[in-house]
């Protein structure tokens, strides 16, 4: 019988094994993406063949623009969820689990706390 402390490290050396499964997998990707934007960059669309340090540019300018957009979204996603904490926005899994509170609230205290609901 494994102790308990044994299972855990068991268990730390399948997750860490399945991420270097998963990280192998994702590098392979990358580099199926980068080789056929590289592909598809060698030719403009004029017809005409681009050179080397060309196509290498527009890679580097697509990945730097692509990295551009996903710290916006990161910012963005982080500016609506402190505004969603700071005034209490209740999502549809939120009203469902506000509802099983008042259910099982036994006191006779009005509940203060504001709430606006938005639908998008």
């Amino acid at each position: 019988m494994k102790s308990k402390s044994q299972k855990f490290e068991d268990f730390q050396r399948s997750v860490v094994e399945q991420l270097h499964a998963v990280n192998e997998k994702l590098d392979k990707v990358c580099a199926l993406l980068v080789s056929t934007q590289l592909l598809q960059e060698c030719v403009s669309p004029e017809g005409q063949t681009r050179t080397a340090e060309e196509c290498a540019d527009i890679v580097n300018e697509s990945y730097c623009a692509g990295m551009c957009l996903s710290e916006e979204l990161n910012a963005r996603s982080k500016e609506f969820e402190y505004q969603k904490s700071e005034f209490f926005i209740e999502t549809e899994e939120d009203e469902e689990y506000s509802d099983d509170i008042d259910e099982n609230d036994d006191d006779d205290e009005p509940d203060t706390r504001r709430s606006v609901s938005m639908k998008f």
